[in-house]
C-alpha cells in the first residue's frame, strides 16, 4: 500500500494480505478515489478490449452510426463527440463512446417487466470489428467479479459483514463504456472551456477505470485544486459515485473529477460503472447514521437515480 497527500491518490494492492477493507475505507473517506494493483483482471484480456474499442472507433462516421445511442431505447451504442455534456453550463465534451450493459434478450423477466434501461446491446458486425463482442462479454465478466470484491471490502470497512451488499446485486445494472478522445484540437477550433470530459462525479455505486498512456485524468482536491491521475502499470483507478456518497451518508467521497484531451495524440479508456438493481433502494446504511448525524438524503430507488442523471447530461443536438 502507498501513502497519499491531499494531491495524490493512494495505490491499494489487492494481492495483500491484511488491512484491505482498512485502506480502501481511509482512500474512500478522504479522496473517493485510489488506484488497486494486484487485482487479477489479465493484462492480455485488457489489452484486447482497448484493442477492440481501438478497431471500433476507428470506423468511419457514418459506419459508427449505424449503431447510435439514438436507436437502442435503453442508452446503448455509440455517441459521438459532442454528444454529452457533462459539466453543468459548459460547451459538449471532446469525446465519443460506446456504452455497453448486461445483454438482455426480450424474454429476461426484467425486459418483459419493462424495466427501464434494461434489454439487448447493440452489438458492430463481427465482419467488421473482428471479436468484438466476445472480447468485451469476457471483459464485463472480469469486472463483475473484481467489482463485487471491492464491494465486499467496503462493506467491511463500514463495519459491515462482507456479503452485506451482496442482495443489491442479484441483477445489478452494471455499464462499460469504450470512450475514446481525439488529440486536442487548436484554440481556435473548440469553445471556451471545452475539453475532452468536463467536471462532474460519477452517479452510481463504484466506477473501475482503465485508462491508456496518454494521461489527462484530473481529480478535484479537497480545497478545490486539480491534480493528475496519472497512468499506472497493470492499475485500475477506482472511484466512488454520487449513490455510494449517499447511502453512506457523506461518509465516503464522490469526487469531481475530468479529463484533458492530450496534445498531439489520441487517447482510450474503459470505464466500468458498476451499479446496483434497478429497483433497489438507496438509503443510509447502518452505522453511518445516528442521532446527531441523522440520514440527510431521503431513499431513492437506484434506477431512477441513474436515468434523471443521464438525461440532465445530454448536450443539445
Amino acid at each position: 500500500m502507498s501513502a497519499a497527500s491531499p494531491r495524490q491518490l493512494p495505490v491499494i494492492d489487492l494481492s495483500a494480505a491484511d488491512g484491505l477493507p482498512q485502506a480502501i475505507d481511509a482512500a474512500c473517506k478522504q479522496h473517493g478515489f485510489f488506484y488497486v494493483v494486484g487485482h487479477g483482471v489479465p493484462a492480455a484480456l485488457r489489452s484486447e478490449a482497448f484493442d477492440a474499442a481501438q478497431r471500433f472507433f476507428s470506423l468511419d462516421e457514418a459506419t459508427k452510426h449505424r449503431w447510435h445511442i439514438e436507436r437502442s431505447g435503453i442508452h446503448r451504442g455509440f455517441d459521438p463527440i459532442g454528444w454529452q455534456a457533462l459539466e453543468p453550463g459548459k460547451p459538449a465534451d471532446l469525446k465519443e463512446s460506446f456504452y455497453l450493459g448486461v445483454d438482455r434478450s426480450a424474454d429476461d423477466p426484467l425486459v418483459r417487466a419493462g424495466t427501464p434501461n434494461h434489454g439487448p446491446n447493440q452489438w458492430p458486425d463481427e465482419a467488421l470489428v473482428p471479436g468484438f463482442k466476445a472480447t468485451l462479454a469476457a471483459y464485463q465478466q472480469a469486472m463483475a467479479t473484481l467489482s463485487a470484491r471491492l464491494l465486499g471490502l467496503m462493506a467491511q470497512g463500514l463495519g459491515l459483514p462482507v456479503d452485506h451488499f451482496e442482495s443489491f446485486l442479484r441483477e445489478p445494472m452494471p455499464v462499460l463504456r469504450l470512450l475514446h478522445y481525439p488529440p486536442q484540437p487548436p484554440s481556435e477550433a473548440v469553445l471556451p472551456g471545452q475539453i475532452g470530459c468536463g467536471a462532474h462525479t460519477d452517479w452510481g455505486t463504484v466506477t473501475l477505470l482503465a485508462q491508456d498512456d496518454a494521461g489527462g485524468l484530473q481529480v478535484q482536491a479537497a480545497d478545490g485544486h486539480w491534480f493528475d491521475a496519472p497512468p499506472l502499470p497493470d492499475s485500475y483507478v477506482v472511484n466512488l459515485g454520487d449513490m455510494m456518497a449517499r447511502w453512506t451518508n457523506d461518509r465516503y467521497r464522490s469526487t469531481p473529477h475530468r479529463v484533458l484531451n492530450p496534445h498531439g495524440r489520441e487517447r482510450y479508456a474503459l470505464a466500468y460503472f458498476f451499479d446496483i438493481h434497478y429497483h433497489a433502494v438507496v438509503s443510509a446504511l447502518p452505522g453511518c447514521f445516528d442521532d446527531a448525524n441523522p440520514p440527510r438524503y431521503p431513499p431513492v430507488t437506484a434506477g431512477q437515480h441513474i436515468i434523471e442523471m443521464y438525461e440532465r447530461t445530454r448536450s443539445s443536438h
